[in-house]
């Protein structure tokens, strides 16, 4: 059996699984993670075994494994754990993704003041675009969106964004584990479907969506990238679709492609790598 065919079994596998599937040794490493977390003088192994109700045996199992790997660190002198320094790590790459929010927040401005839709600057989280800025247009009309929201990256604007401008193998490796589900019935939910539509996407520089993620709304989106030409995120705008149309679709995506150009070379990053056409996108 091939290794891409086993991966593939794995991997549906891994989709049906319920919660009672959960390998309870790695629940209870997290658990005890997530405690630490909450202590600023660190916990001893008897605290952890009490709050945690684990068993003392595998309290010291699982304490034992995590310092071994760099996750906890323990004071000799008074035996107590706390977070290590790959934890703290993982901690600083995403306070970097969220300070980009910061870094843009005067682009994004000036991209709702001139197209007078809302804004939102969007990370990749797992299967999912989430949004770190928001930028609300002017006037009483108002998307219902905030910072913090989460959407299927196949059925966003930002979400495409994320995906499409990633190297072929990479993202040819996330759509094969994404559940591509119908959240509108205009919702794509094939994998060959979105490949082809994330080649014009490539060509033009930018992405859109219409009522795929939510009926009456559209999104145009378009990639930031970071020094490595890596995507790091997506700027959008989003309206109702009496705002974003077939006939302003070009425009609105010309603007969102050039602000996110300028947010890629704030951030050290350049543009995308494939060039792009002048001609008029087709939504089909």
């Amino acid at each position: 059996m091939s290794s891409r065919l086993s991966e593939g079994l794995i991997q549906c596998m891994i989709r049906k699984m319920s919660k009672s599937y959960l390998v309870p040794a790695v629940k209870r490493a997290f658990q005890v993670i997530e405690l630490l977390a909450k202590s600023d003088e660190g916990l001893t192994i008897s605290d952890i075994h009490r709050t945690l109700k684990l068993p003392l045996s595998s309290a010291a199992t699982i304490l034992y494994t995590l310092e071994a790997l760099g996750y906890l660190e323990r004071e000799e002198a008074t035996s107590r754990y706390t977070l290590g320094v790959r934890i703290l790590s993982f901690s600083r790459k995403i306070a970097d993704q969220l300070n980009i929010a910061g870094r843009c927040q005067v682009l994004l401005e000036e991209l709702v003041h001139e197209s007078a839709l809302t804004g939102h600057l969007a990370v990749r989280l797992d299967g999912e675009s989430m949004y770190v800025a928001r930028v609300a247009a002017p006037g009483l009309l108002q998307v219902s969106s905030y910072v913090g929201m989460r959407w299927p990256v196949h059925a966003s604007a930002v979400g495409k964004a994320l995906l499409a401008f990633l190297p072929n193998e990479e993202r040819s490796r996330l759509l094969k584990n994404l559940e591509l589900r119908a959240v509108t019935s205009h919702t794509i939910t094939s994998a060959d479907a979105l490949e082809a539509q994330f080649l014009k996407f490539r060509r033009v520089g930018y992405c859109w969506e219409i009522s795929e993620g939510e009926v009456g709304v559209a999104c145009i989106a378009a990639p930031v990238f970071g020094p490595d030409k890596e995507v790091i995120a997506a700027i959008s705008l989003v309206g109702n679709t009496q705002q974003i149309t077939k006939a302003n679709l070009r425009k609105l995506g010309l603007l969102v492609r050039r602000y996110g150009e300028l947010i890629s070379a704030k951030l050290g990053g350049s543009a995308a790598p494939e060039h792009h056409t002048s001609k008029s996108p087709s939504t089909h």
